[in-house]
């Protein structure tokens, strides 16, 4: 299926990434993942939410005019009807946040990890086939933001000494740089990676690329609801990220109908869109 502005649903790939979510025990793999294979402790990725939230926050107060365009890219997300149109509307933010020419999105096999490419905009059938499925030993960009569960930028693949397997394949496909950005679940646990890539050597803007990030927790929350793999407020994560939040200093239960931090980070973005005349500093 093609959508607007050449980008491209691959029909069997995004159907084998949904199938896999239904499989018996399709909760995703924590994020963070070490080498070994062992997951990564729980409280302390709790806590790197609780921070992550609270680094929001202070983007948010101190960016107004960043965040009503995140508003403006973010807003409609979570009402888009299936999981065929929503990718494409993925993908179409993240381009426009970065400006970049060409993309995709990674579906997170929840079994193995290795990332399925589901979704794409300006890639011919050799990248296609070449970054089909990624596995964790591959050194490319979108693997290692998936394996640190970190947004991992390279601004110039000819320089980049991990990318040299890499390196023919990005000069066929007429790509310099690249920015991947892990899609999480609210609590931190991977589903997916979203990628852009340039045509010329690049690094977006740091308010960029943090716009790249919280961009990504929305559109990762709207993935993980299509996708089944969201378990609700009994899950332990879930209530382990909420309890961090409310008091990271006295651990108490708590829960709430909706994920916590998206739930604020949304009041926080249509807070700041209404009050179109208010005008904070920019970061």
């Amino acid at each position: 299926m093609i959508a607007g502005d050449g980008i491209e649903n691959l029909t069997e790939p995004l159907r084998r990434a949904v199938a896999a979510y239904r499989s018996p025990d399709p909760r995703p793999r924590p994020a963070g993942r070490e080498d070994n294979g062992r997951l990564a402790a729980d409280d302390g990725r709790f806590a790197q939410r609780a921070g992550h939230f609270a680094s929001a926050v202070r983007f948010g107060l101190d960016a107004p005019v960043a965040m009503r365009r995140l508003h403006d890219l973010t807003k409609d997300l979570r009402a888009v009807p299936q999981l065929s149109s929503l990718l494409p509307q993925v993908l179409a933010g993240a381009l426009a946040l970065t400006g970049a020419d060409f993309g995709n999105v990674q579906i997170a096999d929840p079994a193995s990890g290795s990332l399925m490419l589901v979704t794409q905009a300006g890639f011919g059938p050799e990248f296609l086939e070449y970054f089909a499925v990624v596995n964790g030993d591959s050194a490319s960009v979108c693997e290692r933001a998936a394996k640190q569960c970190a947004q991992t930028v390279v601004a110039d693949v000819r320089s980049d000494p991990a990318f040299v397997p890499h390196r023919e394949i990005a000069a066929g496909a007429g790509f310099r740089a690249v920015q991947s950005t892990p899609l999480t679940d609210y609590a931190g646990r991977l589903i997916g990676v979203v990628s852009t890539h340039f045509r010329r050597p690049h690094r977006p803007s740091d308010r960029d690329l943090r716009l790249m990030e919280l961009y990504a927790d929305f559109a990762g929350e709207a993935v993980t609801r299509h996708l089944g793999a969201s378990s609700g407020p009994d899950d332990p994560a879930w209530r382990g990220v909420i309890t961090v939040l409310l008091d990271p200093s006295r651990p108490r239960d708590a829960s709430v109908s909706v994920p916590f931090e998206l739930w604020v980070m949304g009041q926080l973005t249509s807070s700041l869109a209404r009050r179109g005349t208010w005008r904070g500093p920019e970061a």
